[in-house]
């Protein structure tokens, strides 16, 4: 089977979150699109609003990852604790290493995210590291060689 998730996230302004996460993230291959005057009409928009500042669905990546995002069309997007964003990198390869620390210091200087638990080495062997963004979402940062990860199934 082929197959893959993709995280979406809904916000208040999808616009201004590709914003944060572009200055403060790094994020790459952004896109976004608005409705046009049909598809506000199907999801119920006031005929009044600007649609430039709407957005129907987008997308970035941080390191190397996939996530989409809209505008919250189902009512006021409410932070949870119950699903984390991990971002694991393989450590075999010293470039993506090295791109996590980067990203890391990036987003641990910038003021906008709460640091739960410091990007460390851990008993397991990997550095991992916990904050939480200004929109309330979780994020897991783990860094460890892909090749010392034993495979349940094999």
């Amino acid at each position: 089977m082929q197959s893959r998730l993709i995280p979406s996230i809904s916000f208040e302004s999808a616009k201004d979150a590709l914003v944060y996460y572009q200055e403060v993230f790094g994020a790459a291959d952004v896109y976004r699109f608005s409705p046009d005057a049909a598809q506000a009409k199907q999801f119920g928009l006031p005929s009044d609003s600007n649609l430039d500042d709407i957005t129907i669905h987008a997308g970035f990546s941080i390191l190397g990852m996939s996530f989409q995002c809209a505008d919250a069309f189902r009512g006021k997007p409410e932070p949870t604790n119950q699903i984390d964003m991990i971002l694991d990198i393989n450590a075999d390869d010293p470039a993506s290493a090295q791109a996590a620390e980067d990203f890391y210091q990036r987003v641990s200087v910038s003021g906008t995210v709460t640091i739960d638990m410091p990007f460390e080495t851990q008993f397991w062997g990997g550095k991992m590291g916990h904050f939480t963004d200004k929109y309330g979402i979780s994020w897991m940062l783990h860094v460890m060689p892909w090749s010392q990860i034993k495979d349940p199934n094999a």
